[in-house]
């Protein structure tokens, strides 16, 4: 029997991707030699490797890699069994085991892949159904480790366990009050002490921003950095106003399964998203003079996410509260709209006017939203942190799932916003590269975080102080 990464599996996979008609659509522009390097376990140099020699939609060659193939090939990505079984099984795909860490990309840069991703996607798609016939041509599965089977969810001594309070019994009132009751109130939880945070950190009023240096280094600009930065806003505005609205059927969820402390913290967040509104129109308003319609801005991935998923996602909430809806809204909400678009645009938004000295109003208000924001993810990585300890593997492979579907364009979002330019001539001399890295690390170490809920009881999760900081 032959294995992955086998001359015979390499011969298939490359007769598979010259009769695939959506790799040579999707890889049409893609120029260069592809390796790819198994891994026996992450700490150890490649034990198989398979040389792809890629050339707008064709395969030129494809063998078992050696030794010098690395210094001739554009991209060398590298994983472990684990890794390689997920993405030919179809429960990863090549950006989100690229954003987990999972697959490394040792020669060639993500930003360089972002406009491969569909190539990339297509490409995985053939590999999957080479393995699919691989008992036509003899091919053994890699032999991966089996993962440590995850207990059920443990039980919770009332000491640890979140208070909700008990429902009525029957010819009771509805009516509870949690606060005037035994179970009071939990200052020691994650939920509450963003709470206090919030209370603290989160006082600024859009109104009080001082935009008077801002609008003149406004009309100092050239033309294509105003349009650089409108573009930028423009998503801003328009994200920030989704998640103000999108948030009400999470809060409802929330307060009906009687979270108290929850609720606390997330009446702050939607204030701290209302604020986040007011501020940019107040920028158009104050500093560009900007009155018109800007969904010009809004490229088909960015429509994809804020027009069509996220409001799908939270939406359901107001009709399916189960463990598994909450987890699929808060992984679009938080961990895609937030953690990967929202966070890395500040990032971009505050390097260029901190750069080039500029805009002192709108570099604090980057810093007082980058605050604000670090509290929602806090909360959201919490959020389905305690849900994967609540119920285990199913909903730890619901997230996984949602990450699948939304990664891809979430990561093109920030490729379609820098396409707009010519590559050798970005405004502010950026380039996607630095911020899809920055994204990369927040995003992995997110992950990491609620992965780790697996093996971790509720109280586990309630005394976690690591929420605080995000």
């Amino acid at each position: 029997m032959s294995a992955l990464f086998s001359q015979a599996w390499a011969h298939a996979l490359g007769e598979a991707l010259n009769a695939s008609a959506a790799y040579r659509d999707a890889a049409a522009t893609w120029e260069g030699a592809l390796l790819l390097e198994w891994l026996p376990d992450p700490q150890s140099p490649p034990e198989h490797s398979v040389y792809l020699d890629l050339w707008h939609g064709a395969c030129r060659e494809a063998r078992v890699g050696t030794a010098s193939d690395t210094e001739h090939s554009a991209f060398v990505l590298r994983g472990d069994a684990v890794t390689w079984d997920a993405l030919l099984d179809g429960r990863t795909s090549p950006i989100t085991a690229l954003l987990r860490g999972k697959l490394k990309l040792s020669k060639g840069s993500l930003a360089a892949l972002l406009p491969h991703v569909a190539a990339a996607n297509a490409l995985v798609e053939a590999a999957r159904q080479v393995q699919h016939s691989a008992a036509g041509i003899g091919i053994a599965p890699v032999s991966a480790p089996v993962s440590a089977p995850v207990s059920a969810p443990m039980s919770v001594p009332e000491a640890v366990a979140p208070n909700i309070v008990a429902a009525p019994a029957a010819g009771e009132s509805v009516r509870r009050f949690q606060s005037i009751s035994p179970t009071a109130l939990r200052y020691d939880t994650p939920p509450m002490r963003l709470w206090d945070k919030a209370k603290r950190l989160g006082i600024w009023n859009p109104a009080d921003i001082d935009f008077s240096q801002d609008r003149k280094d406004w009309a100092a600009l050239a033309d294509d950095e105003r349009d650089f930065l409108l573009r930028l806003t423009a998503m801003f505005e328009a994200g920030e106003e989704s998640v103000t609205a999108d948030i009400l059927p999470l809060m409802m969820a929330i307060s009906d399964e009687g979270r108290l402390e929850e609720e606390l913290y997330l009446t702050s967040f939607l204030w701290e998203e209302a604020k986040h509104v007011e501020v940019f129109r107040r920028f158009f308003d104050d500093v560009a003079g900007v009155r018109e319609d800007l969904t010009r801005y809004h490229t088909p991935s960015y429509r994809r996410i804020f027009y069509d998923e996220l409001p799908h996602a939270m939406g359901r909430l107001r009709t399916d509260r189960s463990p598994i809806a909450q987890a699929r809204a808060s992984v679009t909400y938080n961990m895609i709209v937030e953690g990967v678009l929202a966070e890395t645009g500040y990032y971009v938004y505050h390097q260029v006017l901190q750069t080039r000295g500029i805009m002192p109003g709108m570099q604090k208000v980057s810093a007082l939203l980058k605050g604000d924001e670090s509290r929602h993810l806090a909360y959201g990585v919490f959020l389905l942190s305690r849900l994967v300890a609540e119920h285990g593997d199913p909903l730890w492979q619901a997230i996984l799932a949602r990450m699948n579907e939304l990664v891809d364009p979430a990561v093109q979002i920030v490729h379609e916003a820098f396409a707009c330019y010519d590559p050798t001539r970005v405004p502010f001399g950026q380039s996607a590269g630095p911020y899809v890295e920055y994204a990369m690390g927040q995003f992995e170490k997110r992950m990491a975080r609620i992965e780790r809920a697996r093996a971790q009881t509720l109280a586990d999760v309630y005394g976690g102080e690591e929420y605080e900081t995000n």
